[in-house]
């Protein structure tokens, strides 16, 4: 009898210990020390347990943070929360890139702007070494205001932005039936960085940085992942995902409702209708994607926040100098570079991310022989 209400006792007190993990870890949130690494420099930190990277610049060096993994193929999201007030020249990303001269890259970029202006969001592609794809948009909440997420979506069939569940831009695999490259031979690493670029960013380098406001902080949380970390395009691993099945294929026709409201509201600038600065209009701007019979929706688990509604939105900021009637903005004078040069503390290397899972799984095999020895003895 004895040895029976020890096992129940040992039984109701490993459950009451997982139970409590379970939940502890949900309450808790995501621990992205485990995922990135930071700069060298003291102003990139990690805040609130873990579960927040703070970028900071000022007038001596900005600040960034590197992925210890590299990627191919995948769904990835981030919620950033901008630089408030008065931005205006800094640059702030989030960007997955590899290396060489025909390196393949993803550009999340937010460029700052005055106080009451509207901070802009530039996305470019690079395949193959390939870039100058530039397109800008402003968005229709504050996003120095909250946290927003901002997610991409890269499988073997397109390349999806996404601002809080919203299509921003897609870029199609049309490698097999125009040549353009597809990105989908080169793994990324994935960065996040903040940068004085007043030379361009700010009204095309007429508003400078005001260093008196310095130090200018973005942050970033709440990271989540489901995607392949192999070496070669014909492993079997992105076959096997749901973000890489047919109803992933391209935008539905609801999706692709929303592409067209925010480039119809939204759009500064987009290097397809660049006519002076291209002899013809690129390939894969004339191209559109077919539409699945399936409409995709993300998992639960995976989804960024619920978007606002596209038909009730407006934007909070009223643009003026930067507005779509203005001449438009000019464009990185290093438009073949990399969204900045990545510091050498953050260069890719053989180190392996501290593993958060480790203290878990110690807790779990702790826990299980409390039980087998109670129940046991």
């Amino acid at each position: 009898m004895g040895v029976m209400c020890r096992g129940y006792i040992g039984g109701r007190f490993y459950f009451l210990v997982v139970w409590i993990m379970i939940a502890s870890r949900q309450a808790r949130g995501e621990d992205v020390s485990s995922f990135f690494k930071l700069s060298s420099s003291e102003r990139a930190k990690f805040v609130d347990d873990n579960q927040e990277i703070q970028l900071s610049l000022d007038q001596s060096d900005g600040s960034g943070f590197s992925s210890y993994s590299e990627f191919l193929f995948g769904m990835f999201n981030m919620r950033i929360k901008m630089i408030p007030g008065d931005s205006a020249g800094t640059v702030t990303t989030y960007y997955f890139t590899s290396f060489g001269a025909t390196h393949d890259e993803l550009d999340f970029e937010f460029l700052g702007n005055q106080t009451g202006e509207p901070i802009i969001l530039q996305t470019n592609v690079y395949a193959s070494g390939v870039g100058d794809r530039e397109q800008r948009i402003f968005l229709w909440f504050d996003p120095a205001a909250d946290f927003h997420n901002y997610t991409l979506l890269w499988n073997t069939q397109q390349v999806v932005f996404y601002v809080d569940g919203v299509p921003i831009r897609v870029y199609p695999n049309i490698q097999d039936a125009t040549g353009v490259p597809y990105l989908q031979g080169q793994p990324m690493y994935l960065f996040g960085t903040i940068w004085n670029g007043d030379s361009w960013a700010t009204q095309g380098g007429k508003i400078k940085t005001d260093w008196t406001l310095a130090p200018f902080i973005a942050s970033y949380r709440d990271f989540s992942v489901d995607a392949c970390a192999d070496k070669v395009a014909t492993s079997t691993c992105a076959s096997t995902k749901w973000w890489n099945q047919q109803q992933y294929e391209a935008l539905d026709s609801s999706l692709l409702g929303q592409l067209n409201w925010v480039k119809e509201n939204y759009m500064v600038y987009d290097y397809c209708t660049d006519y002076a600065r291209f002899n013809a209009t690129p390939i894969e701007c004339g191209y559109t994607t077919p539409t699945p019979s399936t409409s995709p929706t993300l998992p639960p688990n995976s989804s960024p926040l619920a978007p606002t509604s596209p038909s009730s939105a407006t934007p909070p900021l009223s643009p003026t100098s930067n507005s779509r009637s203005s001449t438009t903005p000019p464009l990185s004078p290093t438009s073949n570079s990399s969204a900045e040069p990545i510091p050498p503390s953050l260069a890719p290397s053989q180190s392996k991310a501290p593993n958060s899972n480790h203290l878990q799984w110690f807790l779990h095999i702790t826990v299980v022989a409390i039980f087998l020895f109670t129940f046991t003895t």
